[in-house]
C-alpha cells in the first residue's frame, strides 16, 4: 500500500508532516500509520484498543435492531433561518414545510448565537405537528468573556431538552450578548465560557459543533490529544447528552474530521449524531444564499477572495444524507448517527413557554398591603373626585367619603368597569400603568391625553392614565376591555421625546434591572433595498441601481413589491419593459425577488417594553441595541404569546413640541400660568387658520395636501369635526368616497337620512354615515338586544371579515332584530350595511384623543405663532421640506426668519426680537453638516472670548473635534459668516489653504512650547491666501441656492433680486420672471402684503399674466370648471392602472404659496408621462373640477418643463 501523507492524529509532540497515515480501520478501530515516535505509537495502540471504551460491538448489534435497519428519516438538528442574519436564507414556515414534506418527527433551530426564530418555530411546528427543538449554535471560548482579547472562539451547538434547559439556553444566550460580545464591527460575536456552560447545563443537549467547533479544530490541527481531553470534559459534564456531531459538505476538511470524530466516539463511548449545516432549505437556493453573504460581507459574486460555502448546506432528504457520509464512514455508523438525531428529539419535552399573563408585582402602601382592589377603587374614587373639582394629579391625599360632587351616571359606569377589572385579574395592571404615568407627570413629562381604545375607560381618566372623557364624548369602555373575552387590555401612552427614556430609567429602579427591557423588531429587506443590493452584488454600476430602484413605486410610505412590479398590471411600464427584455436584468430581479422579505438586521421598537415578574433572562433570551440599550430577542407578538407585560411607551414629537412652546411661553410674565389641557375648545382664531388649510405643523392634519383640501372643505368648528377629519383620512374612506358626502351633509348641501329613526341618536353627530367602531356597537345593542360585549365580538368579526363567524354572527344579528320588533328586510340591509362600513370604520376613542393634540397644536399656532414656530424649527432639523413650509407660513404671517449668524445664532433656533417687527433666528445646529456638538463648542469659544474677528480667527480659536472643514465649508455658505466676509465663494476657495496654515502653525506652537531651542515662527503669524479676492464673486442667485440646500429657506431681498436682475438682462427671460413671481425654486420669503405689491408691479410691467395664479389663489377658489396656469416643484409622483389598465398619476404641484395635489388622467398622461421628473420645475394648464358628490380636484390639462420654454403657449392663456 502506498503510503499517503498526512497527519498523526495521535501525535502532538512532532510535527506532523513526519508521521505518514496508511489506512484506518473500522473494523478494528485502529490507525494503521509510520510515526517516527515508536513510544507514542505503543500508548496510542494501547488507547485504540481498549476494550472497555470502545463501542463497536453496540454500533453492530445497532445496525441489525429494527427500529435503524427501518430508518427512513431523521431529525434535523442543526438548522440555520434568516434569523442567522444574511447568513441564513431559510424562512421558518417554509423550514417547518420542508420537515413536514420529509416527515421528520421534529424539527430545530440553531441560528448562530441567537434565539431570535424559536417562538415562531414552536408556534409552526406546533401547527404541523412536529415537535419543535429550541436551539442556539453559540461562540464558547476558553478563560473570562467579559476580558476583550484575541482568543480562539469555537462553534458549539446547544439544544434545550425541557423546560429547564429552555431557561438555561436563554440564560446562557443572554449571557453573551450581555457581557460576553468579543471584537467588533463585522466581527464581534456574542461568546459564553465553559464556566457558564457547566453552571447552567441542567436540561441541555450538547452537540459538538461543525468544522468551526473546538474538537474538529483540534483534529485539523493534528492535537488529537487535545481533541479526546475536550470530548472528555464534556462528556464528563453533560453525561449522555453530549453527542459527537459528524457532518460532511465535499470539503477535504472533512475526510480528515469525520474519521478522527469516529475514532474519538469509539474511544471514550460518545454517540454520534449527524447533521447538516443548513443555511438555505433546497439546493437550488444555493444562489440566493450566496448573494446574502455578498450583501453581508460587501462583496461581488465575482470577487476572488470572499466567504464561500460549498452549496450543500440546505436541508438534505434522508437519502441526501447517507448518501453525502458514504465516501468515508461505513452504512451502519451513518444510520446509527442519524438514528440518534430522533433519539435527542424523543427526549425533547414541552418548554411551557406559553401561559397566562403573569404580572409584576405592585409595591403598594403600607395600609394598602396585599389589597390591590382596594387601593385601585381608593386611587380611582380620589380621581374622579379630582376631575370634578379641577384638582391637580400630583399628590394622592387620604380616602375621602364624600363623594357628592361626582353625578350618578360617573359613580354607576366607574363601579361597573372596577367590577369587571378586579373579575378578570387586571388590578395590577392599572396599577403599574397609574404609577409610571403619575411619574411622568410629577416630573413635568408630557403625556398625551390618550392613544387607541383605553381612552373609553372612565378608570383610566379618573387615574389620570387618559384626559379624555369617555361619557362625555360617548366612548365605550367594551371596546377597551371586553368582559366576554379573556384579552389583556392594551393601554398605549404617547410622551415627549425626553420622556420616554426617563420613564423606562424608572421603571428599571421600580422593579429591578434584569426585570425591564425594551423589545426588538426586525427589519425586512424591502424591494428597492433589495433591488439596490442585489445589483451591487452582480457588478450593475450606483448609477443603475439608482435608477432601477427609484422606478418601484412608494405607496403611503411602502414601496411596491418587486412581484407587483413585474406583473401585467405593474405602475411602472418602465421597469416591466425592462424585465422582460434584457436577460441580466432578468436574473437580477428574479434573485431579487427571492430574497425580498429577508430579514437583513434588527433594532430597537419604538415603543414596546416588557417588564417581568421573574428575570428576563431565564424566559426571554437578550441582546443589546445599537445604543447599549438591553432588549428581548423575541418581537412583540413573540413576546404577547410567552404571557409577559407587554407596554407601549411612545414618544411622540408633538407632544416634545407642545411642551417647548409652552416654555417659551412660560418665560414670559404674562403667560406664566398658561395649563393646555384647560384651554377652551371653542377659540375662534384656531378654527379660522383650520379653516383657512393653514395645516403645516398640525398634528395629523399636516400628512398631505389633500388632508390640507379635506379641512379647508369641511370648516371644522368644533372637535367632534376634528376628529372625524382624523378618521375619515385613510384609504377606505377615501376610496369609497366618504368624505365628500360628509362634508356636504355638515354643510347642509346634502340630506341627512337615516335607515330607521332608532338610528338617529347614535349617527346624527356623524350625519348620518357610519363612521366609527363604537357605532356599529350600538347598533348592534339598540336594534339586535347585543350585550356590548357581544357587540365587540361582532365588530371584529365584521372587521376581520372571516366567513364562518360572519355567517355566524347574522343569524344572531336578525334574530335578535326580529325579536325587537324589527322587519327581516330592515334586520338584513341594516348588517349589510354595517359589514360593508366596518372595513372602513376607525376607534372612535382614538381619533377624540388625538383630535384633542390636533386641537392643542392648532391653538397654539393661532394664538402663539413665533413660539411654535420656534418649536417647529427645532424639531425638524434637517427636514428641509417642513422648514421652508414654515418659514414661508412666519414671513406671510409678519414674523421674520433670519438666518444662522456666527454672532447672533446659538445652537438651536430662538426669538430675536432685535428690529421693530417679531422674529425668528436659525441655529447654527440647523445648518446642514454642522450637528450640535460642532455648534456647541462654536458658541462656548464665543462666549468665553468674544466675537469672532475673520474666518481666520473662527478656524484658529475653535478647537474640537467635532468641528471640521465639512463644518466650516457649511458654515460658509449657509451665509452664517456673511458679517465677517460677504463674499461666500472666496471663502470656500480659500478655507483648504487657511486649515493648512493653522494646522501648521500650532505644530510649531506645540514644538516651540516643547524645545528648549530657539525657533524662528515669524513666517507663521500670518495668512496671506493664495487667491485674490477680486478673483472670485458670490451672486445672489449663488446665495440662494446655498441658503435653500445649507438652511432650507432664503432670506435674500426679493426686490432687490427683482430689480437688479430686470437693469442687467432687459427684457427678463421668462424663467426668470416666473422664479421671481412664483419663487419655488428659490424659497424667498414673503408677507402677504409684500406679495400682492411684487404681483401688480409685474402685471404693470407687462411681465406677469393674470391668467397666471399661485396655488394659494388655486386653493382658495369657489368657482366650478375654471382653468388656471400655474408654475411650481413636482413632488411625489405616484403612478397608478385604472381597471381598464391604462396608466393615470397624481403628483403633487408646489410653489412659494401652497402645495397641491393635481392629477393626469389616461389620455394626457399617455403624452406627457416621459416629462414626469421628480423635483422638476413645470409650468402647468390645470383645470378645477367640481363634480357633484366630490371634492374638487385640479386635473392637468397640458405642461412643460420650464427649463425646456421660453414662452407661456398663447392657447394656455385664452
Amino acid at each position: 500500500m502506498k503510503p499517503r501523507t498526512c497527519f498523526c492524529l495521535f501525535h502532538n509532540l512532532v510535527p506532523w508532516k513526519h508521521c505518514v497515515v496508511l489506512k484506518y480501520s473500522f473494523r478494528r478501530s485502529q490507525f494503521y500509520y509510520c510515526c517516527p515516535r515508536r513510544e507514542f505509537q505503543t500508548l496510542v495502540k494501547a488507547v485504540v484498543t481498549d476494550s472497555s471504551k470502545s463501542t463497536a460491538s453496540s454500533s453492530r448489534d445497532l445496525l441489525y435492531a429494527g427500529n435503524v435497519t427501518k430508518l427512513n428519516t431523521y431529525v434535523p438538528l442543526h438548522v440555520h433561518s434568516e434569523y442567522s442574519l444574511l447568513d441564513g436564507a431559510s424562512h421558518v414556515k417554509d423550514l417547518v414545510h420542508r420537515a413536514k414534506s420529509l416527515s421528520c418527527p421534529a424539527l430545530a433551530l440553531t441560528d448562530h448565537g441567537v434565539m431570535f426564530g424559536v417562538v415562531e418555530l414552536i408556534e409552526e411546528c406546533l401547527k404541523s405537528g412536529i415537535k419543535p427543538i429550541a436551539g442556539n449554535e453559540v461562540y464558547i471560548l476558553n478563560g473570562d468573556i467579559s476580558v476583550q482579547a484575541k482568543k480562539r472562539r469555537y462553534h458549539l451547538t446547544i439544544l434545550a431538552k425541557n423546560a429547564e434547559g429552555y431557561r438555561n439556553l436563554s440564560k446562557l444566550t443572554s449571557i453573551s450578548h450581555l457581557k460576553g460580545v468579543q471584537r467588533k464591527g463585522i466581527m464581534a460575536r456574542p461568546c459564553i465560557s465553559k464556566d457558564y456552560l457547566k453552571r447552567y447545563s441542567e436540561g441541555l443537549v450538547i452537540l459538538s459543533g461543525c468544522l468551526a467547533g473546538e474538537i474538529p479544530q483540534a483534529i485539523l490541527a493534528g492535537e488529537m490529544e487535545k481533541a479526546l481531553q475536550v470530548a472528555k470534559w464534556y462528556q464528563d459534564s453533560f453525561g449522555d447528552d453530549f453527542f459527537l456531531e459528524i457532518q460532511n459538505h465535499g470539503l477535504e476538511q472533512d475526510k480528515i474530521v469525520l474519521p478522527g470524530i469516529y475514532h474519538i466516539s469509539q474511544v471514550l463511548g460518545i454517540k454520534l449524531v449527524a447533521t447538516n449545516d443548513s443555511h438555505f432549505t433546497y439546493a437550488t437556493d444555493a444562489d440566493m444564499h450566496d448573494c446574502l453573504l455578498c450583501i453581508q460581507t460587501a462583496k461581488k459574486l465575482t470577487d476572488e477572495k470572499r466567504m464561500r460555502y460549498t452549496g450543500t448546506e440546505y436541508f438534505k432528504t434522508f437519502e441526501e444524507m447517507i448518501q453525502c457520509f458514504e465516501p468515508i464512514l461505513p452504512l451502519h455508523v451513518i444510520r446509527e448517527a442519524l438514528y440518534n438525531s430522533i433519539q435527542i428529539s424523543e427526549r425533547i419535552e414541552d418548554y411551557d413557554i406559553f401561559g397566562a399573563t403573569r404580572f409584576p408585582e405592585m409595591r403598594l402602601p403600607e395600609e394598602f398591603q396585599g389589597k390591590p382592589e382596594i387601593y385601585l377603587r381608593h386611587l380611582v374614587f380620589q380621581g374622579l373626585k379630582r376631575r370634578f373639582s379641577n384638582s391637580s394629579f400630583d399628590k394622592m391625599t387620604n380616602v375621602v367619603h364624600d363623594f357628592h360632587c361626582i353625578p350618578n351616571e360617573y359613580l354607576d359606569r366607574v363601579e361597573r368597569e372596577l367590577f369587571i377589572v378586579q373579575s378578570k385579574g387586571f388590578t395590577n395592571y392599572f396599577l403599574i400603568v397609574w404609577d409610571y404615568v403619575a411619574f411622568a407627570r410629577q416630573s413635568g413629562i408630557r403625556v398625551g391625553p390618550g392613544r387607541g381604545s383605553a381612552a373609553g375607560s372612565l378608570i383610566a381618566y379618573a387615574l389620570g392614565i387618559t384626559d379624555i372623557d369617555p361619557i362625555k364624548h360617548g366612548l365605550l369602555f367594551e371596546r377597551f376591555l371586553n368582559p366576554e373575552r379573556m384579552s389583556l387590555p392594551d393601554i398605549d401612552i404617547d410622551f415627549s421625546m425626553r420622556g420616554k427614556d426617563e420613564i423606562i430609567r424608572y421603571l428599571k429602579m421600580r422593579y429591578g434591572e434584569e426585570y425591564v427591557a425594551q423589545i426588538i423588531t426586525f427589519n425586512k429587506l424591502a424591494s428597492r433595498a433589495v433591488v439596490k443590493d442585489v445589483g451591487r452584488v452582480l457588478g450593475f454600476s450606483f448609477k443603475e441601481t439608482e435608477k432601477f430602484s427609484k422606478e418601484i413605486l412608494v405607496n403611503r410610505g411602502k414601496p411596491t413589491s418587486l412581484e407587483a412590479m413585474i406583473s401585467t398590471h405593474s405602475p411602472s411600464k418602465v421597469f416591466r419593459d425592462w424585465y422582460l427584455n434584457d436577460d441580466h436584468i432578468r436574473r437580477w430581479i428574479d434573485l431579487a425577488l427571492r430574497i425580498e422579505g429577508t430579514t437583513k438586521s434588527y433594532g430597537v421598537h419604538a415603543a414596546g417594553v416588557v417588564i417581568s415578574p421573574e428575570p428576563l433572562s431565564e424566559l426571554v433570551p437578550l441582546t443589546r441595541g445599537s445604543d447599549g440599550e438591553v432588549i428581548t430577542q423575541y418581537a412583540m407578538e413573540d413576546i404577547e404569546a410567552l404571557g409577559l407585560l407587554k407596554m407601549d411607551l411612545l414618544g411622540l414629537k408633538t407632544l416634545s413640541i407642545i411642551e417647548e412652546t409652552l416654555g417659551l411661553i412660560r418665560k414670559k410674565e404674562t403667560c406664566s400660568n398658561i395649563h393646555l389641557d384647560a384651554i377652551p375648545t371653542h377659540d375662534k382664531l384656531t378654527y379660522e387658520l383650520l379653516s383657512q388649510g393653514e395645516v403645516d405643523g398640525v398634528f395629523q392634519l399636516d400628512a398631505s395636501p389633500k388632508m390640507k383640501q379635506i379641512i379647508r372643505e369641511l370648516c371644522p368648528n368644533c372637535l367632534e369635526d376634528i376628529s372625524s377629519a382624523i378618521a375619515l383620512y385613510r384609504p377606505g374612506p377615501l376610496d369609497a368616497g366618504l368624505i365628500p358626502s360628509y362634508i356636504k351633509r355638515k354643510l347642509g348641501k346634502e340630506k341627512v337620512e337615516y335607515l330607521h329613526p332608532i338610528l338617529e341618536p347614535i349617527l346624527s353627530s356623524t350625519y348620518g354615515i357610519l363612521m366609527y367602531q363604537e357605532q356599529i356597537m350600538q347598533v348592534a345593542q339598540v336594534v339586535a338586544g347585543y350585550s356590548m360585549g357581544q357587540a365587540d365580538i361582532l365588530r371584529r368579526a365584521m372587521g376581520k371579515k372571516k366567513a364562518d363567524a360572519m355567517e355566524s354572527e347574522r343569524k344572531n344579528f336578525i334574530q335578535g332584530a326580529l325579536k325587537g320588533g324589527y322587519s327581516l328586510s330592515f334586520a338584513e340591509e341594516l348588517f349589510d350595511q354595517m359589514s360593508k362600513f366596518a372595513e372602513y370604520c376607525f376607534n372612535k376613542s382614538h381619533s377624540t384623543a388625538y383630535a384633542y393634540i390636533t386641537y392643542q397644536t392648532a391653538w397654539l399656532k393661532a394664538n402663539y405663532p413665533q413660539e411654535y414656530l420656534i418649536a417647529l424649527f427645532n424639531h425638524h432639523e434637517g427636514d428641509m421640506d417642513k422648514i421652508s413650509k414654515f418659514s414661508l407660513y412666519a414671513a406671510r404671517k409678519g414674523i421674520a426668519v433670519y438666518g444662522p449668524c456666527i454672532h447672533q445664532s446659538f445652537v438651536e433656533y430662538t426669538e430675536d426680537n432685535t428690529s421693530s417687527m417679531k422674529g425668528i433666528r436659525a441655529g447654527l445646529a440647523s445648518v446642514k453638516n454642522v450637528g450640535h456638538a460642532a455648534a456647541q463648542a462654536i458658541i462656548e469659544e464665543r462666549e468665553r472670548n468674544g466675537p469672532f474677528l475673520s474666518l481666520e480667527d473662527l478656524c484658529t480659536r475653535v478647537e474640537h473635534s467635532a468641528v471640521t472643514k465639512r463644518t466650516y465649508e457649511a458654515l460658509i455658505l449657509s451665509g452664517a459668516l456673511d458679517k465677517i466676509d460677504s463674499n461666500r465663494n472666496y471663502m470656500k476657495n480659500i478655507l483648504e489653504q487657511l486649515l493648512k496654515f493653522i494646522q501648521k502653525k500650532r505644530k510649531a506652537m506645540k514644538r516651540k512650547s516643547t524645545s528648549k531651542r530657539k525657533t524662528n515662527n515669524e513666517e507663521l503669524t500670518s495668512f496671506t491666501p493664495t487667491i485674490s479676492k477680486d478673483e472670485i464673486t458670490t451672486s445672489i442667485s449663488d446665495a440662494i441656492k446655498y441658503e435653500k440646500e445649507y438652511v432650507g429657506f432664503t432670506w435674500q431681498n426679493l426686490y432687490k433680486l427683482f430689480f437688479d436682475a430686470y437693469h442687467l438682462l432687459n427684457p427678463i427671460p421668462l424663467v426668470d420672471v416666473i422664479r421671481y413671481a412664483h419663487p419655488s425654486d428659490s424659497m424667498i420669503l414673503l408677507s402677504d402684503a409684500q406679495y400682492a405689491q411684487l404681483r401688480q408691479q409685474l402685471e404693470a410691467m407687462g411681465m406677469f399674466s393674470k391668467a397666471w395664479s399661485t396655488l394659494a389663489d388655486i386653493e382658495n377658489k369657489k368657482e366650478k370648471n375654471i382653468r388656471f396656469v400655474a408654475v411650481g416643484l413636482l413632488q411625489n409622483l405616484r403612478i397608478f392602472h385604472t381597471r381598464r389598465g391604462d396608466c393615470m398619476a397624481t403628483f403633487e404641484l408646489r410653489d412659494a404659496t401652497a402645495v397641491c395635489l393635481v392629477r393626469i388622467y389616461p389620455r394626457p398622461y399617455s403624452q406627457l408621462s416621459h416629462l414626469l421628473m421628480e423635483n422638476e420645475h413645470f409650468a402647468v394648464r390645470l383645470h378645477l373640477d367640481c363634480k357633484t358628490g366630490k371634492s374638487s380636484q385640479l386635473i392637468v390639462e397640458d405642461m412643460a418643463r420650464l427649463a425646456d420654454i421660453k414662452t407661456i403657449p398663447e392657447y394656455w392663456v385664452e
